[in-house]
Parts: structure tokens; sequence; C-alpha cells
């Protein structure tokens, strides 16, 4: 019983995981700067979001993240903060964005 249950969890969880994937932005947030980046957060409304990322970022780590849509404009005012006080705010492209680059200075996407 225990054995089928978890086959069915398996199996609903890759059929979710291709369906998130196939209509939303994914993409992988690389830290190639010298502090951890602690909050990523999107403006919509003049509004920034809450922040995206459960746990922070250290320099070398990567994060895939899962915007759930591919709704609304590609471009996205970003705001990308960091553990030394510093930030990011540039508009980024999702809808041509596979992997996300943030640098002590900027952040660059392709």
């Amino acid at each position: 019983m225990k054995f089928v249950t978890a086959l069915t969890a398996a199996a609903l969880l890759m059929a979710s995981a291709g369906l998130a994937s196939a209509g939303s932005w994914v993409f992988n947030l690389e830290n190639k700067s010298e502090a951890h980046v602690t909050s990523f957060r999107t403006q919509e409304d003049g509004n920034w979001s809450q922040n995206w990322l459960p746990e922070n970022v250290a320099p070398g780590e990567t994060f895939d993240m899962d915007f759930g849509s591919d709704e609304g404009e590609c471009a996205v005012r970003t705001r990308i903060d960091f553990s030394d006080g510093t930030f990011i705010d540039a508009d980024i492209d999702y809808c041509e964005s596979s992997v996300i680059t943030v640098r002590n200075q900027d952040v660059v996407w392709r």
C-alpha cells in the first residue's frame, strides 16, 4: 500500500513539474558576486513582490527558479539584494532568459 501511494505521488509530482515548466518562466539564478543573494523581488504596478527566494544564494551557487507563470510583460523590473547591503535594480527579459547571472555590479542573462 505504501509503495503504491509513493508511486502515485511520484507520478503526480513529475506530471505537475512538466506542466509548470511548460507554461512558466523557469531559469537558473547564478550568483557570481562576492556576497550572498538575500532577496529576489519583481515589481508589478509600482509595488515590489515578496522575496522569491526561500533561502540565501551563496557566492558560486546556482538556484533553480520558476515563477509558475509566463503571463505578462517579458521585461520585468527586478531588485536583487545582497548580504553586504548593496543591490541591483534592472529590467530583466524573462521570455528570453534561461540563466540569470548576478555579479558584483550588474546582472546579465542569456
